[in-house]
């Protein structure tokens, strides 16, 4: 699948249960596994992942940008929230008018914030969404790539003459 996706990271992380504890332990931990998560949703989707954390609180925080794992990470600049961020990106996507760009998908909890973005042309997908979406992924690869063992008993790759003798030796037995 095409497109182009943008996840609210504090938001995402306060929704998926996974996260419930590691985020009050160790918050860089929690936003590891999500760059890690999404990381893999990247991967097995297609779609590529722009995951941007709030740092409006960090006084002189300038927006910040990096990449693993094949998806881009933004931290925003002090007094711009993700939401910002977000609403400000997918206003300029829209005003792109290139007529075979991918569609925007947008991941958060804030409804607000999905009618906003929604008005822009994006495609709104609940925290939850994203959630089921990457544990379905991760089931159907994990059964396309299990291998498919057949029952190969070892009495079919046996001579008869070896066949004999082997059964002569469970008789004695």
């Amino acid at each position: 699948m095409d497109g182009l996706l943008l996840v609210d990271g504090y938001n995402v992380l306060n929704a998926w249960p996974e996260f419930a504890e590691l985020i009050n332990e160790d918050l860089d931990h929690a936003r590891d596994r999500l760059i890690s998560d999404l990381s893999e949703f990247h991967v097995l989707s297609g779609l590529s992942v722009l995951l941007i954390f709030d740092a409006h609180h960090v006084k002189g925080g300038v927006e910040k940008q990096e990449e693993r794992g094949g998806i881009k990470i933004i931290y925003t600049k002090e007094g711009e929230t993700a939401d910002q961020w977000i609403e400000r990106f997918a206003a300029q996507y829209r005003a792109n008018t290139q007529e075979d760009k991918p569609p925007l998908f947008v991941s958060t909890y804030d409804w607000l914030e999905q009618r906003i973005v929604s008005a822009q042309g994006a495609y709104r997908i609940t925290p939850s969404e994203l959630r089921n979406e990457l544990l379905r992924l991760k089931k159907e690869e994990k059964r396309f790539h299990q291998p498919a063992f057949d029952r190969v008993s070892l009495d079919s790759h046996l001579t008869d003459q070896i066949r004999k003798i082997l059964e002569g030796w469970r008789r004695r037995s």
